[in-house]
């Protein structure tokens, strides 16, 4: 195995940041990483793997779907609860988003729709990233004892969804 110096490991991970941030891409070092890549998977897991099974719909009009913004609200509670078992942490604050309502109003607040990556790869006919942004959480989440319905439920939706689009372009 390699050792590192990690004081210059973190000392070049800080200027990189720095260089990052002063090129208007927010960027930050954080000592666990994996409780941030879950935050993250809060997101994608919820309005990228909806936006498909909407029926090729952005974050604005999901939300305006008082059934969709449910879905999308149930499936960020599945996530943050498995993402806090996994790490055994709370998931951490990120620009005041401190839960799903939270990431649902920041989502919200921003004015211009957003396309999620899956929904572009759903328009393009190109596989989607479903099993690491739904598959492997719920291997955890089964691993854990964790219940993730909506969860299980939207995978196997995309899961169909992909199969059928995949397969008409042979």
């Amino acid at each position: 195995t390699a050792s590192y110096d990690m004081a210059a490991v973190v000392e070049s991970l800080q200027r990189l940041s720095a260089i990052w941030n002063e090129n208007g891409a927010m960027c930050m070092v954080v000592e666990k990483i994996q409780r941030f890549r879950w935050l993250k998977l809060v997101w994608n897991a919820s309005f990228n793997t909806v936006s498909v099974v909407s029926g090729g719909n952005n974050t604005q009009q999901m939300l305006n779907d008082p059934h969709c913004r449910e879905l999308i609200r149930n499936l960020m509670a599945e996530v943050y609860k498995i993402g806090e078992a996994a790490t055994g942490e709370p998931l951490p604050v990120l620009l005041g988003v401190d839960g799903p309502d939270a990431f649902i109003a920041s989502t919200e607040a921003i004015k211009t729709p957003v396309g999620p990556s899956m929904l572009m790869d759903f328009r393009a006919r190109r596989p989607m990233e479903h099993e690491v942004i739904l598959k492997r959480p719920l291997d955890v989440a089964k691993r854990l004892g964790i219940h993730a319905p909506y969860m299980e439920a939207v995978y196997a939706l995309l899961v169909m969804v992909e199969k059928k689009y995949l397969a008409s372009r042979l």
